[in-house]
């Protein structure tokens, strides 16, 4: 069978990367996703890698955690500081954006917008989205990630 073109252009900028479950396992982690067919992982490639990984960015990675870069993941330095829910707010939309502005994404998206916000509903966490602009989805004018919960965050 053959790849197109366009499918391996799309392999160069976002990747192959091992699938995991969005759900939550047994211990509080994300379980990687074994392919039936045999006895190897199932692989996501393209945009799909490129989401997974902005899930695990943000459910799992600190900044600092991550043994090959220490410069990825999110300084989340702040949690369990007693702030006000806007500063506490304001603080994680820098650190969101410092972590997406990381050499390692330059070449697949830039951050279009990013919002953090805050509601007496979930007083102890904070809720990031925001949109990206592809590289090689240059038709498609932005796409939406998010929303995730960046959880017990702040002390109110």
């Amino acid at each position: 069978m053959a790849i197109s073109l366009e499918f391996q252009n799309l392999e160069l900028i976002y990747g192959t990367d091992i699938s995991f479950d969005v759900r939550f396992g047994v211990r509080g982690t994300k379980d990687v996703v074994a392919n039936t067919a045999n006895t190897d992982f199932k692989y996501v490639v393209g945009p799909e890698a490129l989401a997974e990984e902005l899930q695990r960015l943000f459910d799992l990675t600190p900044l600092g955690s991550c043994i090959d870069d220490p410069t990825y993941g999110i300084d989340l330095d702040f949690i369990g500081m007693p702030l006000d829910p806007e500063v506490g707010a304001g603080l994680a939309r820098v650190a969101c954006l410092n972590a997406l502005e990381h050499p390692s994404f330059a070449s697949r998206f830039y951050v279009e917008s990013l919002d953090v916000s805050w509601s007496p509903n979930t007083p102890n966490a904070l809720t990031v989205e925001g949109t990206l602009k592809l590289h090689g989805f240059e038709k498609i004018p932005l796409v939406r990630f998010g929303p995730y919960l960046l959880k017990y965050l702040l002390n109110t």
